[in-house]
């Protein structure tokens, strides 16, 4: 009887990673020069024989996957037609010496035919070239839209972001790079290369702007990340922008780097330093009149690809190179890294809550043109991994990412692939002078595109030659900042020509600002450089219009764009609101909620500011869809608490609003949201006379039943009283909020009116389909998300999943979330092991991406004033239990819209979840419901235009009264 072999059950991923990036060496006005050999080296030796390679892996139908990083100024290259046809005479030339070499060696045996297999090669190329027109781009493209291969995008000109001042810079760097990926590609890309995988605070938030999902960064970005990632460095970690961020594996990588042990160290492998380049002519006249027409114009030596000895060791004596015995090594190292990276994977998936990924990445140039069989090794691995059928499978970031969308949250650590894993390699005696040219060239730069943002005539300069003019002064300042530089200081290789660059580019730069201030273009000279450097056709030097501007009033706009401000908002009320969190800052409910009402009033026409306190990485000021968002510095000490650090927040807001008014901005409504912001709208309100609402979003009497035990609860409660006293009118957002703040504060209760929460509810299209990993397709996801305190009542679910495992033992609980009780919380679930997980932060797309996976959303309150997570849960036709306490229980029909539980209760909330997912046909149908009843009662849109007609009367009334005291 015929047994089929068992499948081998999946262990892990590999992803291998390419960078491919040369610095702009196009030099337009020579022909042949060593850097542009450069150029053609990588070309013949690693970019067409990894092609070839493809080609063959893809006849054969190996299904592989490897992610190439190629970088825009290696695009720009690769497409320049001057560059092309230098390119072809390039090649013809080599194709000819290889054919002379065959006559020269004809009596060496030993050489000859090696001879004659260079010759064969350099032709195979040549028609792999021709077959493409020499449009290199179109294949990777090509094995990009098949699926082999995943393309991502680098900085513009593979400039060291941390090293850059500004955050203009890195955002014209980020944006320039991915608006030359589309157009090459005809697509945005997923992912990026940080340039050295050069990593510091607040570039993951310029790359979630671009729209990049996942980054690649230097393994202590994740090793010393806070809090210290569960899956360490075998799964992304999820920054706080919501970016997720693969670490490069060491202990794969360092088996092929490595100088002592890595691969292309062996023996049997070509020696790259004997090249017939330098070794032909030494002391033979014919043999130098012979080699010297494929050398340099100048006759200076330079490789030509041509060599003939083996390493054989590490002294002088080098015997001849032997193919097929190189071949074979790359076979028995390629099962050798295959096998480690399968006792890596075979550990981890034992410690991990899925397939753990390890990804190795290396510069291209490596794979043969520093080992010359590198590229058939790689092909072998490929070949290996599909055809042995081992338990580890090549992938994708972003394949991994659509496997298993949930991951840590945490801060990475600064960090670069350079030496001792710093910023040491760019920045250090022998190229620290750069620098501050550099950033006196960034700061110059944002002040031109700051000024010439509307491209106004500028005197005798028009609008066309004036951005032509900025956009070339953006080229050359990003082509100065190129890593590139600096690096070859730092390696003392050709310092003479990075001076040179680093200095001809800045001189550029400022040679067209100078004539921009001076309004006296030199276009010849203009035109010489858009010839000379002609990359980033798309490039916008609207890229580095200031996120900070520089103003007399703190905080807010240019003296410029805030006479455009006054302006644009003298004619209509402008409502002021006050928030200790706005986004990104999402500390709570408060944050979305703030940000979600100020959005759909603004979408009314309603001119509204948000006065909110800064967050890292995030501008000062800004118009964000329509709302003006003002984000100020507090100043504390680092053991401040919380209640009195708002103090000094409200001296903020107070003295910001003050500058504000007194400068002629207009303040017609303040609406202050809870008892953080007490101070600052009570002495706004009564220095100048403004109407004030107040939206209670929760008590504290109500957070601790009623027992208010510590002074810090009873000063909590005061100033929640003093702002419901102070205000014109009280808002709330339910029915039982109404009558908890009416008896606790003694207010009549037509002074209350109640404003749910709502939601924007997403599109069907922008729905994201189950994108759950697949050992999770078999498990029922019951999901959380909310702060991690003791009244949203985590703990009862954590109590109650032993119970529901009991009848439904595919069950899976998923918290998502930060909060004081997190650690007690995970030892509360410790005996459940993967049963329960927790995912820290996260950011919206997560979000939606986590609801997708769920089968059941569970809200456990012990108090809910609200509860806008169901109404998430319900815009994402997710059914919901929730527990029967507060403004909650009044968000749906129990049975009817989902299941309502005695609150605090362990065995009703374990029997209404285990019939949502023991019965999916009759929770479905629930969710169905809840949908309806959320589109009849829950949009913002509806709320926001009921809130402004007492806005206006408060408003009108307030008109009336000054105008009856003027009189």
């Amino acid at each position: 009887m015929n047994r089929m072999k068992a499948k081998p059950e999946l262990k892990g991923y590999f992803t291998l990673v390419l960078h491919a990036h040369l610095p702009y060496v196009r030099h337009h006005n020579q022909e042949d020069v060593i850097e542009k050999r450069w150029y053609y080296e990588a070309m013949t030796e690693t970019y067409l024989p990894l092609l070839q390679v493809m080609d063959r892996l893809a006849i054969d139908h190996v299904d592989f996957r490897i992610t190439f990083s190629i970088t825009p100024t290696l695009l720009a290259l690769f497409s320049n037609p001057l560059m092309q046809e230098q390119y072809r005479v390039y090649l013809n030339k080599l194709i000819e010496l290889a054919e002379k070499e065959q006559v020269r060696l004809k009596n060496k045996p030993s050489f000859l035919p090696l001879a004659e297999k260079y010759a064969a090669h350099f032709l195979e190329l040549q028609k792999r070239y021709e077959s493409c027109g020499g449009n290199v781009i179109g294949e990777f493209k090509r094995y990009q839209d098949n699926g082999f291969i995943e393309i991502v995008t680098s900085a513009a000109t593979h400039g060291f972001l941390p090293l850059m001042k500004t955050e203009e810079a890195v955002k014209a760097q980020i944006m320039s790079a991915v608006r030359d990926y589309k157009r090459h590609f005809g697509r945005k890309p997923r992912g990026f290369w940080l340039p050295e995988c050069g990593f510091t605070a607040g570039i993951d938030r310029i790359l979630k702007q671009a729209g990049i999902a996942y980054f690649f960064c230097d393994s202590t970005a994740i090793a010393f990340a806070s809090p210290q990632p569960n899956r360490e460095l075998y799964a992304p970690l999820l920054t706080p922008y919501g970016v997720s961020a693969f670490p490069l594996d060491p202990e794969s990588s360092k088996q092929v780097r490595s100088s002592d042990e890595g691969y292309p160290g062996d023996f049997n492998y070509r020696e790259y330093y004997r090249d017939i380049g330098w070794d032909l002519g030494l002391h033979d006249k014919k043999e130098w009149s012979y080699i010297m027409p494929y050398l340099l114009p100048k006759h200076e030596r330079v490789n030509t690809g041509i060599k003939y000895y083996r390493i054989t060791s590490k002294g002088r004596h080098h015997e001849p190179y032997q193919p097929k015995k190189a071949l074979e090594r790359t076979v028995e190292h390629a099962y050798h890294f295959v096998s480690n990276l399968q006792k890596q994977a075979d550990h981890w998936h034992r410690w991990l809550d899925r397939s753990p990924i390890i990804v190795s990445a290396f510069n291209a140039e490596l794979f043969g043109h520093w080992w010359y069989e590198g590229t058939h090794w790689i092909e072998r691995v490929c070949r290996t991994l599909f055809h042995d059928q081992h338990t580890i499978k090549m992938i994708t970031p972003g394949e991994y990412l659509q496997e298993y969308p949930i991951a840590d949250v945490g801060k990475l650590n600064e960090s670069s692939w350079g030496r001792n894993h710093s910023a040491e390699v760019w920045l250090q005696a022998n190229n620290d002078w750069i620098y501050r040219h550099l950033h006196q060239a960034e700061e110059h730069m944002i002040q031109l595109a700051t000024k010439h943002e509307h491209l106004a005539r500028h005197g005798a300069l028009t609008a066309g030659v004036l951005k032509r003019t900025l956009n070339q002064a953006a080229r050359e300042l990003m082509l100065a900042q190129s890593s590139d530089w600096a690096f070859i200081m730092d390696a003392k290789t050709v310092v003479d020509y990075a001076v040179q660059r680093t200095k001809d580019h800045l001189g550029c730069f400022h040679h067209l600002c100078d004539q921009i201030d001076r309004e006296q273009v030199d276009e010849a000279f203009l035109a010489e450089l858009e010839k000379k450097d002609s990359c980033f056709p798309d490039i916008q030097f609207q890229d580095y219009i200031s996120i900070h501007p520089v103003s007399p009033i703190p905080l807010i706009p240019s003296r410029l764009e805030w006479e455009t401000l006054l302006e644009e908002t003298k004619h209509r009320p402008n409502v002021f609101m006050l928030a200790w969190e706005y986004p990104p800052k999402n500390v709570g409910g408060l944050s979305r909620a703030v940000h979600a009402l100020s959005e759909a009033l603004a979408a009314r026409g309603e001119i509204v500011h948000v006065i909110t306190t800064s967050h890292y990485g995030a501008p000062c000021f800004e118009k964000m869809n329509d709302v003006y968002v003002h984000r100020l510095p507090v100043e504390y000490s680092g053991d401040t608490h919380f209640y009195h650090w708002t103090f000094e927040m409200n001296l903020a807001m107070t003295d910001h609003l003050v500058k504000w008014k007194e400068n002629g901005g207009r303040i017609d409504l303040l609406h202050a949201h809870d008892w953080m912001v007490t101070h600052a709208a009570k002495e706004i309100k009564a220095s100048y006379g403004i109407p004030l609402v107040a939206t209670i979003h929760a008590t504290e009497w109500g957070r601790n039943q009623g027992n208010l035990h510590s002074e810090l609860q009873r000063n909590i409660h005061q100033l929640e009283w003093k702002l419901t006293y102070e205000a014109h009118r009280v808002f709330v957002c339910s029915s039982y909020m109404k009558d908890e703040v009416g008896r606790i504060f003694n207010l009549p209760l037509d002074k209350i009116s109640i404003y749910p929460n709502g939601i924007q509810i997403p599109s069907p299209l922008s729905l994201i389909d189950d994108q759950l990993d697949k050992p999770a397709k078999a498990n029922k996801i019951i999901f959380y998300i909310g702060r991690l305190v003791y009244e949203k009542g985590i703990h009862i679910l954590v109590d109650a999943m032993p119970k529901i495992l009991s009848q439904v033992p595919q069950a899976r609980l998923l918290i998502a979330g930060t909060g004081p009780m997190e650690e007690a919380l995970r030892d509360q679930a410790a005996h459940l092991g993967d049963r329960v997980l927790f995912t820290g932060f996260v950011d919206d797309t997560y979000r939606a991406e986590l609801y997708q996976s769920a089968d059941v959303c569970v809200i456990p309150s012990l108090y809910e004033p609200f509860g806008i997570v169901a109404l998430e849960a319900m815009a994402h036709h997710k059914p919901v239990v929730l527990s029967d306490t507060g403004g909650l229980a009044e968000i749906i029909r129990h049975g009817v819209d989902g299941y309502k539980a005695l609150p605090g209760h362990v065995d009703s909330l374990a029997w209404h979840i285990t019939e949502m997912l023991l019965h999916p046909e009759q929770a479905d149908k629930m969710a169905s419901h809840a949908y309806q009843l959320l589109e009849q009662h829950y949009q913002w849109s509806h709320i926001a235009q009921n809130m402004l007609q007492e806005y206006r009367k408060l408003t009108y009334d307030q008109s009336s009264i000054q105008a009856y005291v003027n009189l």
